[in-house]
């Protein structure tokens, strides 16, 4: 029977996204403040930017205001200076305002009466509207830029006869004959003589207004966007400076952790090796007692209970050498179907003791193991026993290599036991964590070292059906 491998591979995912939340959980103050400080500065320089855009938008705007004042200004001033020459020099004005919508950026020209009296007008009739041209104005439209202009004009006074006897007023002289001759022989008085209240309406072509500010929105937004981009990387940069500063001075408090540590090791396995001498000797002088022969029976099993004791006492020492003592892995290739029988072997007595089977399931052949084969060894034979130790009577403990598409395998042990309770999962690889009367807590520690040095993951996981499941991965051959 085939172990389920999907169900073995629930813990790992769900450690490593517990480990990354924690670590965002770390962070997040760090990036807030970050956050908050990129904001600020990215919000006053695109506010800058934007008070540069209307500053250029409006010089922009401004420069087509004058343009539209100087030209309402002349022809407001050549109305003033010449409209004694009567109807005549409407017709003057007419030509001028056809010179002037002939130019590229005038769309259409008017001077109207705000009585209604008369209108002159050139270019685009239906861009003028008079009828609204009763107080100055100015608008920014689709069509173009408006500008109005009223003004208003004096009666023309009946002066003096001009220069030769030629009135330009309408007085007695020769300029008065001449008006009134015009008048007998039919001409219309001109508009403008009888003064009044008078506007000048121009449109303007915007385009070229439009496409400089179109030009200085584009500028600036680019700016802004290439500071806000700026930002990001000098914060970025601060920030992966910050936890560079950070992550040297954990690995040199983790370095000066791993070096007490093993200072520490060292004078554990010290003073275990010392411990062991003494205690070979102590257990070797009661087993001759033993095998000597004592006078009372109460004697004998006193001393036979030190043999135990020393026994179990040398055990533990020896697992806790095991555990302590730091060793760089030998790597080579490791057959599993040898290794596995060797282990079988191995355990048989506790196998026997409780009915049990060890069997083989995957593929056949199994994948090749690139490992150090004592160490990987040592840390099967701590799983097959602890699986042995749970496993009901009469049951199977089963051990499964399986490859994948990358090159590596998964090493399982599975039985049928209780289990373990969810709250004790994290600490079940943890030195001297056990839940058996009798247990040391080193054996999974030790098979948690022996895979961390070979770059490996151990863990555990639940069985489907009942049981639990052991295991090594991504051991690459």
């Amino acid at each position: 029977m085939r172990v389920p491998v999907r169900s073995c591979r629930r813990f790992p995912a769900q450690a490593v996204c517990g480990m990354l939340a924690r670590i965002m959980t770390m962070r997040w103050q760090t990036l807030m403040a970050y956050a908050g400080f990129v904001l600020a500065a990215w919000a006053g320089f695109a506010g800058w930017q934007w008070h540069e855009y209307c500053h250029e938008r409006d010089v922009a705007r401004d420069t087509l205001r004058r343009q539209a004042d100087s030209l309402s200004t002349a022809l407001i001033g050549g109305i003033r200076s010449h409209r004694r020459l009567g109807p005549f020099f409407e017709d003057q004005l007419q030509g001028t305002l056809d010179q002037l919508v002939r130019a590229e950026d005038v769309l259409a020209v008017a001077v109207v009466a705000q009585d209604g009296r008369a209108t002159l007008s050139a270019g685009q009739a239906a861009l003028l509207r008079p009828g609204s041209a009763v107080a100055g104005s100015e608008s920014w439209e689709a069509s173009g830029y408006r500008f109005v202009r009223p003004f208003e004009l004096s009666p023309e006074p009946v002066g003096e006869s001009g220069p030769g006897g030629r009135g330009l007023g309408r007085g007695r002289g020769r300029g008065a004959w001449w008006y009134e001759q015009e008048n007998q022989d039919g001409q219309p008085e001109g508009a403008f003589s009888t003064g009044g209240g008078f506007a000048t309406i121009l449109v303007l072509d915007r385009s070229e207004t439009d496409a400089r500010c179109a030009r200085a929105f584009r500028l600036r937004s680019g700016l802004v966007a290439a500071g806000g981009v700026a930002l990001v990387c000098v914060g970025l940069a601060w920030l992966s400076t910050i936890r560079m500063v950070e992550a040297r001075g954990r690995a040199g408090v983790l370095e000066a952790e791993a070096r007490h540590l093993r200072e520490l090791s060292q004078a554990a396995a010290g003073l275990a090796h010392e411990t062991r001498n003494p205690l070979g000797l102590i257990r070797g002088w009661t087993q001759r007692l033993v095998q000597s022969g004592l006078n009372a029976p109460e004697q004998q099993k006193q001393a036979q209970a030190v043999v135990e004791e020393c026994d179990r006492v040398t055990s533990r020492i020896n697992q806790f050498l095991a555990y302590a003592r730091p060793r760089e892995p030998s790597i080579e290739a490791v057959d599993p179907v040898a290794l596995i029988e060797e282990i079988a072997t191995l355990v048989e007595p506790d196998l026997d003791a409780k009915s049990l089977r060890l069997e083989r399931v995957g593929p056949t052949p199994p994948p090749a193991i690139r490992a150090d084969r004592e160490m990987l060894r040592q840390a099967l034979f701590n799983l097959v026993r602890n699986a042995i130790q749970f496993a009901p009577e009469a049951g199977t403990v089963e051990i499964a290599v399986l490859g994948d598409q990358n090159g590596g395998c998964r090493i399982e042990v599975a039985d049928r036991g209780p289990g373990v309770d969810l709250a004790q999962v994290d600490s079940l690889f943890t030195p001297y964590f056990t839940t058996r009367a009798d247990g040391t807590g080193l054996g999974l520690a030790i098979v948690r070292r022996i895979a961390i040095a070979h770059g490996w993951r151990s863990g555990y996981a639940p069985r489907e059906g009942g049981g639990s499941i052991f295991w090594l991965d991504r051991i690459h051959g």
